[in-house]
């Protein structure tokens, strides 16, 4: 029996310091690195759940099976499989079998970018797997057995009191980098048919991702895709349930929800953030669809 997702909750953003907000006894270094184990008791991807990563993240299947949907893409996930991907990814998690077991890692920006061999060989591992149209490596076993070590070996390290605990961070991460660049050099891509409505969600998906904050019409997807209105409507209702007004909204409404917990923004510049050039506009669309004011969100949540 597998472990379905059953309804659509809301669009979440996926980074380090919702993670820890969610479960804060994970091991972590600051808002910059978290790893963790999770099974299908415990599993910290909840099933239903989509989200909007907002930072280069790793998940490595150790045992079941697992469907999600990556920018449209319908991605199964197997035991052996190792996910990455940069920021900018949209994830709608669909199911699970109950001997589900995988682990994750997922690293900011300010960590990996400050150790320029690191730096490199991140850069090179995303934009390969990018370039491939693939974030999935199927590793042999001795491969797995070996990422598997290295991950539970950086989840021991964040949990000690190590003096160079940061620098020994980056020394561990870069080591897994380096194994799992030496397996994307070797891996042999396979590229399945991929139907027009397929391609067509998942570039509009990738479009919405980079555009959202700034343009809010069908119009501008839809020219951009070279379709008419109505067909990229019809073609994503069909794949996700849901128009292109839903998708852009869900996607800042999820950014609103991040800048207004996240930081001191006024409202005002909140909204001008997400593109809405009246602050009242703003307002009225977050109260129409979150039930309340931003400023009463904040207030709720003890800001």
């Amino acid at each position: 029996m597998m472990k379905n997702a059953t309804r659509m909750s809301e669009l979440r953003t996926y980074d380090i310091d919702q993670i820890l907000h969610r479960w804060p006894s994970l091991p972590h270094l600051g808002n910059e690195v978290v790893c963790f184990m999770s099974r299908y008791d415990d599993i910290h991807h909840p099933l239903g759940e989509r989200y909007f990563n907002r930072e280069l993240i790793l998940v490595l299947l150790l045992a079941g099976r697992s469907d999600i949907r990556l920018n449209g893409w319908a991605v199964p996930l197997e035991t052996g499989t190792l996910l990455l991907h940069g920021p900018g990814y949209l994830t709608d998690h669909r199911y699970a079998t109950p001997d589900i077991e995988f682990i994750t890692l997922s690293l900011s920006a300010s960590l990996w970018k400050e150790v320029p061999s690191l730096a490199r060989t991140v850069s090179r591992v995303v934009a390969s797997m990018s370039r491939d149209g693939d974030c999935t490596l199927r590793l042999d076993s001795a491969a797995t057995g070996r990422l598997r070590r290295g991950l539970e070996t950086l989840m021991t390290i964040l949990e000690s009191d190590h003096r160079f605990l940061r620098r020994r961070v980056q020394l561990l991460c870069e080591t897994l980098m380096l194994d799992i660049a030496d397996s994307v050099v070797r891996r042999t891509v396979v590229r399945e048919h991929v139907s027009r409505r397929e391609r067509l969600l998942h570039e509009f998906h990738t479009l919405a991702l980079q555009h959202f904050r700034e343009e809010h019409t069908v119009g501008f997807y839809a020219d951009r895709l070279a379709v008419s209105r109505q067909y990229l409507t019809r073609v994503l209702r069909a794949e996700t349930g849901r128009g292109v007004t839903d998708i852009l909204s869900e996607l800042l409404l999820a950014e609103a929800r991040s800048l207004l917990l996240s930081t001191m923004l006024q409202v005002g510049e909140v909204a001008e953030r997400l593109g809405f050039g009246d602050t009242a506009v703003f307002c009225k669309f977050f109260r129409r669809h979150v039930g309340c004011t931003p400023l009463a969100f904040r207030r709720q949540r003890g800001l």
